[in-house]
């Protein structure tokens, strides 16, 4: 017999009190859900950041805008160009000024030259859509790197000129020729950017530049 002191034994088993109970009309919310892992950061969510690069690859971006397909506003687009003439603007500022590019090495034409040809077809769809013209400027024979880049940024600057005029006196663009012009107005914005990181970088800093973002 069990002690009732030290020993209580087990209680007795309570009888069912009938069927289970089906869950009512939104009970299933409050069950437990399946596991998944969280998303991945950027997983989506713009430009993929580049191993030891601060900003997104030109490819990056490119590879996002075609994905996105948002289309801008005239505004937007009217900005944007304008900001893609301040950094050639500026680019030819600086190429031109003694005190910088009195330091230029090999690697800085070359990554210059490079970045002038990753353009060109950027700059072709731009005046292409827009009605425009645009001439690839050729290295002639014993031309300066940063003589034929300043004339090449000359050239750049009247098709952008004219892009906004021809923006200006649109009233309904395709949408699909107004997407393409997007696509390159955003790809030749990013890497008119890398006009500033070429001028003011070390050869060290050049390298990478070509390497991660100019290929």
């Amino acid at each position: 017999m069990a002690n009732p002191i030290n020993n209580p034994g087990v209680p007795p088993i309570q009888p069912s009190q009938g069927p289970t109970q089906k869950p009512s009309v939104g009970a299933e919310e409050a069950q437990p859900r399946p596991f998944s892992l969280p998303q991945a950061p950027n997983e989506g969510q713009g430009a993929t950041i580049a191993p030891g690069s601060e900003k997104p690859t030109p490819m990056d971006v490119a590879r996002d805008a075609e994905r996105e397909q948002h289309p801008w506003t005239p505004d937007q687009m009217n900005d944007k160009l304008g900001q893609l003439q301040n950094q050639l603007t500026n680019a030819k500022t600086q190429l031109n000024d003694p005190n910088r590019n009195r330091n230029f090495t090999q690697d800085h034409y070359n990554a210059l030259s490079t970045l002038v040809g990753k353009m060109n077809p950027d700059m072709n769809t731009i005046a292409k859509t827009t009605n425009g013209q645009f001439s690839e400027v050729k290295k002639a024979r014993g031309q300066s790197v940063l003589e034929y880049v300043t004339k090449w940024i000359d050239g750049s600057q009247n098709t952008l000129s004219g892009a906004l005029n021809y923006l200006q006196t649109v009233q309904k663009p395709d949408p699909a020729t107004y997407l393409r012009l997007q696509f390159a107005v955003q790809r030749a914005t990013q890497r008119g950017e890398l006009f500033a990181s070429i001028i003011g970088s070390s050869v060290s800093g050049i390298k990478t530049i070509m390497s991660t973002q100019l290929g």
